[in-house]
């Protein structure tokens, strides 16, 4: 989606550092950033920690749009830089801070007045087969997968597509192990751009299938239930959205893969739809999760 640079400033003579994020197709959307600007505010009140956003001093603005290539140009915005190390979702120490953090944000609740879940999270429109066939020539394992995985893709297209709930608030929609940085003076949580409105019990079903472990899930839900959190997992459509993401991830990387006017991203989606085409679940696998979820207290 784009790239993310650190730049080196002297501030009154001290070294501050900044973090420029570029958007490469031109995501960025001045409104959607002051929301989300405004959603970070309202959850920092509730000892969620965010980067702090930088404007632009001649007229205010956070998004930058600089007209340097040929296709109309790039997207740039500013946050503070936030110093430490990613976190790991094998290191049960990131179970605490996220969970923590999710339970505070859902139980603001703060509406979305309207706006619908994107997409991305609660639809797939993928036709597999016919995917699977015009990968079978630049990536002939995946196209293996995808075929072996026919029946799972389907079950799994079915079961987002099916679901319709009501109740999102507005979430940050990608709380994981990556976006928490250990920081000198505590856990952080970065990367915003992304929130939006979400059914909490499918934010919080992304998160433990996320740690890629039952085991650690269990532990994640449970935490979250300590932590005041209001969501329960207790049925498949509750995984929605995490499948969802899953099966988009792969189309979209897929897709990628067959551009041939973005050669220069060919290797990256290579790896990740490989990767998300050998990891997909089946249906008795959620329903496995779900159990394990439900028998702790």
């Amino acid at each position: 989606m784009g790239a993310v640079n650190r730049i080196t400033t002297r501030v009154h003579g001290e070294r501050v550092c900044w973090t420029v994020k570029r958007a490469y197709w031109n995501h960025f959307n001045e409104d959607d950033i002051r929301r989300e600007v405004d959603f970070t505010s309202q959850c920092e009140l509730v000892e969620v920690p965010r980067p702090r956003s930088i404007r632009q001093m001649a007229d205010g603005s956070f998004v930058l749009t600089v007209d340097d290539q040929p296709d109309g140009g790039s997207q740039y915005r500013v946050l503070a830089w936030v110093v430490g190390g990613t976190g790991d979702r094998d290191d049960d120490r990131t179970i605490a801070p996220i969970t923590e953090w999710m339970a505070r944000i859902h139980n603001l609740a703060v509406d979305p007045k309207g706006r619908a879940i994107d997409g991305w999270f609660m639809r797939v429109k993928y036709d597999w087969d016919e995917l699977a066939k015009r990968m079978e020539d630049p990536a002939p394992d995946i196209a293996d997968a995808m075929h072996a995985r026919r029946a799972d893709l389907r079950t799994l297209t079915e079961l987002v597509n099916s679901t319709r709930e009501p109740g999102a608030v507005w979430c940050h929609t990608d709380l994981g192990a990556d976006n928490l940085i250990w920081s000198h003076d505590g856990a952080r949580l970065i990367d915003w751009e992304n929130a939006g409105p979400l059914v909490p019990h499918q934010e919080l079903g992304s998160f433990v299938r996320s740690l890629g472990s039952r085991a650690r899930g269990k532990r994640a839900y449970l935490a979250y239930r300590r932590a005041g959190g209001p969501a329960e997992i207790t049925e498949p459509s509750h995984l929605a959205s995490s499948v969802a993401v899953h099966l988009n991830y792969l189309g979209c990387q897929s897709e990628l893969l067959l551009d041939a006017t973005h050669p220069e991203q060919h290797d990256f989606a290579r790896e990740q739809a490989g990767k998300a085409a050998h990891e997909l679940p089946s249906l008795r696998e959620l329903e496995h999760l779900i159990d394990d979820l439900s028998g702790g207290t």
